[in-house]
């Protein structure tokens, strides 16, 4: 399963993306250079929201992140190394089916990560609660 960040994430991106349009549109000499500078940073904006993603392969949660192939980043996580999953979501967040994923780690010195705004997040830990007690030795044992 993949998750990805919600459409709403977009919403500034695409506001400044309009602002940057009408700068570019009338702007003459400096405000015509801040335009072409905001479309860059919209654009880089954009593909860093668009990057970001949780999969779950094999028994393993990866968070994937960064624009750059040089600069990605990659978290793998083993389903039996996790403590809990916890998604908080709001009013918007239940009629829109998003909200944000707090994983619990055991060990390590980063202990919790956090996805903001993701979609489909309660299925996603329903889902990856099925896969987590299949992969723990408690699970297996008590079968």
């Amino acid at each position: 399963m993949n998750l990805k960040r919600h459409w709403l994430c977009y919403a500034p991106v695409w506001f400044l993306a309009i602002i940057c349009i009408l700068l570019i549109s009338f702007g003459t000499g400096k405000v015509l250079i801040l335009g072409w500078l905001l479309g860059s940073c919209v654009i880089l904006g954009y593909f860093t929201i668009r990057s970001y993603k949780w999969t779950v392969k094999q028994g393993e949660l990866i968070v994937e992140s960064g624009v750059l192939p040089w600069q990605k980043n990659y978290i793998r996580i083993p389903a039996g190394s996790l403590y809990g999953i916890t998604v908080k979501r709001g009013m918007f967040g239940w009629l829109m089916d998003y909200g944000t994923i707090t994983v619990n780690v055991l060990g390590g010195s980063s202990s919790t990560i956090v996805g903001h705004n993701m979609k489909g997040a309660q299925k996603f830990m329903e889902e990856f609660n099925g896969v987590q007690n299949a992969t723990r030795p408690s699970a297996l044992e008590s079968e």
